[in-house]
């Protein structure tokens, strides 16, 4: 956690995270000034940033926009304001993603490859073997595993993708890719054997 080329990095996102959510509301404002609603201002902004805990990111202003009731719900603040006016995050590359973690002593894996609506493989392709072949040729020399079970993977890919990541002899993970409201912690089975590659202990027993 001392890295210094990390802390740097993970720093520069962040910078980026709030300059993102400017242009971002600068967006929003043009939408609301075509319907005739009022403008979100900078204090707008210093309450959205109050509120956040973690990283800054679009569902902190869906929030807000819910709160100040110029939405129903989240769903439709991404849908009438947020999809249309995005701006791009930070970009970052698997090469130099892999080389800032593994330099500061960590483990890459590669997040819900086949998440339906969210980042991933399934956006070049819906068929999990291609999935796992793009993995083999493109990816194998800079991640450390998978995350076979995730809130969005159904059984069969959650098994496809274990079964991969043995015979690649790769680490696996699951979670359910919890990141704000609603709660969703604890809703998605991950074998607790996932637990004993970090060297935690299972009924007393332990790989690490």
């Amino acid at each position: 956690i001392k890295n210094q080329a990390l802390i740097n990095k993970l720093e520069e996102m962040r910078k980026h995270r709030i300059r993102r959510a400017e242009e971002i509301l600068e967006k929003i404002n043009y939408e609301l000034a075509r319907q005739g609603k009022p403008d979100l201002t900078n204090k707008d902004l210093e309450e959205i940033q109050n509120s956040v805990d973690g990283a800054f990111g679009r569902p902190h202003i869906a929030n807000y926009m819910v709160n100040k009731g110029i939405v129903k719900t989240r769903q439709e603040a991404f849908d009438t304001y947020l999809v249309k006016c995005n701006v791009p995050k930070l970009p970052l590359s698997l090469p130099e993603a892999s080389e800032l973690v593994k330099n500061a002593g960590g483990k890459l894996l590669l997040a819900h490859p086949n998440h339906p609506r969210g980042t991933s493989l399934i956006k070049f392709t819906t068929d999990i073997y291609e999935q796992q072949k793009i993995i083999k040729e493109c990816m194998m020399q800079y991640i450390d595993g998978i995350e076979c079970w995730h809130s969005e993977h159904d059984k069969a890919t959650s098994e496809s993708y274990f079964s991969f990541a043995k015979k690649m002899d790769m680490m696996v993970s699951g979670g359910s890719d919890c990141h704000q409201d609603p709660i969703r912690i604890g809703e998605t089975d991950v074998p607790l054997s996932v637990a004993t590659q970090f060297g935690i202990e299972i009924n007393g027993k332990s790989n690490g």
